[in-house]
């Protein structure tokens, strides 16, 4: 089963988290390209995920979506329980 690092908990199924959404690259191309304009990198992907079986943080992942990897989980700030 995959598995989600959470900064309080530890390592945690991926079933305990909830994804909220992908966060657009900030490639300086303005309001409307960031909104409108959303180029997926198949090599990285920045997104919002929560844990919401566990202690209830909100997380930034960074992965691959090629290969499904997780390269990094850290909190988003704001994002404590």
């Amino acid at each position: 089963m995959t598995q989600l690092a959470c900064p309080f908990c530890g390592p945690r199924e991926l079933r305990e988290f909830a994804f909220h959404k992908t966060v657009p690259a900030a490639d300086g191309q303005g309001e409307f390209a960031r909104i409108y304009l959303r180029g997926a990198d198949p090599q990285l992907s920045v997104e919002h995920w929560q844990h919401v079986g566990g202690c209830r943080a909100w997380l930034l992942v960074h992965r691959n979506p090629s290969s499904g990897a997780t390269l990094a989980v850290e909190l988003l700030a704001g994002g404590a329980p």
